[in-house]
């Protein structure tokens, strides 16, 4: 039998480019070399696009995908995202899905499977905290909560996803060993690295944006979150129903309820709200699914990216505020990344994520809380704080 965390680290020694994994279903998704790019921005419209993408996908059976934050338009706030396209759609040269201890192939690579599969290293778990440099308050992200909740007030606007970045330079870190802290880490979570030239976007997210399998799409209302300092269940219970999270966490299910009765005619089925604890931090989540005959990932992405739980509400509004008042470029932070077969597709959303520059030795990390009117300052910090924990303690450097 495969040891999962060894098989693992023999991925990781052999540089995939693109990288999803999730210890909870025994499973992990690696590519290698590249057979072709297609990028939206190289095609004069979105049909031609996904033409190239649908004819390429048949010929080679699974294709990886990262789609921005805002597809609609280009950086104007000096992009830190020049080496990731505003959508792409990656066909790499070799792929490997390892699930429950079954290995399905794309492509052939005998000399790649034999160092992956019969040379597998051990892993070393090295945990060693990098950066907490986080636990202050950033003024000027305070600064605009504030703003968003008197914009709130006064327009229909009911949530705006709030994002910030930390940025450290002159930083060599080790993405192997932080990739392997970070699975350990957060089982529960999928652990994703998405490599293009020198720049490397990773990061470990709670969140599905949706998954189509087996004739049935499933997705993730994930809002509404507290720091986990170790409460027991009916502490955490008591302290989500003391704030405004629940209405929070409303706003998503009810959008998301909307757009799949667009896609399907068939019946909604909820789960029953749940919290979903991590090592740091806890959620609201309730799963939403439906049964519809074919895998549409371009509707399902259209319909589904970004939601009310990465953007705010209504969605194009609250795009269009974070647009006009993040001193940053979102890029792939709250896009979406996952990869697509004929007959399925899932895709997570860019969460407790960071962008490492390789060449220029620099680590942007990203996090970000929904706002609604009624939001207290405090607690905002102190959520804000705990999603950084999750990326930054997980980092190792060289």
């Amino acid at each position: 039998m495969q040891n999962y965390f060894h098989l693992l680290s023999s991925i990781l020694d052999n540089q995939p480019n693109r990288l999803l994994i999730s210890p909870s279903e025994n499973k992990i998704v690696a590519s290698f070399g590249k057979y072709k790019t297609i990028k939206l921005e190289d095609f004069n419209n979105q049909d031609e696009f996904k033409t190239e993408v649908l004819r390429t996908l048949e010929e080679k059976k699974i294709v990886f995908a990262s789609i921005s934050f805002d597809t609609s338009t280009t950086s104007t706030k000096g992009s830190i995202w020049k080496d990731f396209p505003i959508t792409e759609y990656f066909f790499p040269s070799y792929t490997i899905i390892f699930e429950n201890q079954k290995v399905k192939e794309f492509g052939l690579d005998k000399t790649l499977y034999e160092k992956i599969f019969n040379k597998s290293s051990r892993s070393d778990y090295k945990k060693k905290n990098f950066i907490n440099k986080n636990q202050n308050e950033s003024e000027k992200w305070v600064n605009l909560v504030q703003k968003a909740k008197n914009d709130i007030s006064k327009s229909k606007l009911e949530k705006i996803v709030v994002g910030d970045s930390k940025k450290y330079k002159n930083i060599e870190i080790n993405i192997k060993q932080t990739l392997m802290n970070m699975t350990k880490e957060y089982p529960d979570c999928i652990t994703f690295l998405y490599q293009n030239k020198n720049d490397y976007f990773f990061g470990s997210t709670p969140e599905k944006v949706f998954e189509y399998k087996n004739k049935k799409l499933t997705t993730d209302a994930l809002a509404g979150s507290i720091p986990n300092y170790g409460q027991n269940k009916d502490e955490i219970e008591k302290n989500f129903n003391n704030t405004t999270l629940i209405e929070e966490h409303k706003i998503v299910v009810e959008f998301l309820e909307e757009e799949l009765e667009k896609l399907s005619k068939n019946k909604i089925n909820k789960s029953k709200l749940k919290i979903k604890s991590l090592r740091n931090i806890n959620h609201l989540l309730i799963e939403l699914e439906t049964n519809i005959e074919d895998n549409n990932f371009f509707e399902f992405i259209d319909h589904l990216h970004p939601s009310p739980a990465l953007a705010g509400f209504p969605v194009e509004q609250a795009k269009e505020w974070i647009k006009n008042n993040e001193p940053f470029d979102r890029g792939l932070y709250t896009g979406s990344i996952g990869y697509v077969e004929n007959d399925s597709s899932y895709f997570f959303a860019g969460l407790r994520c960071a962008k490492y520059s390789s060449k220029y030795k620099e680590l942007i990390s990203f996090a970000g809380n929904g706002i609604i009117e009624n939001s207290k300052v405090k607690y905002e910090i102190e959520e804000l704080n705990s999603k950084f924990d999750a990326i930054n303690k997980s980092i190792l450097e060289e």
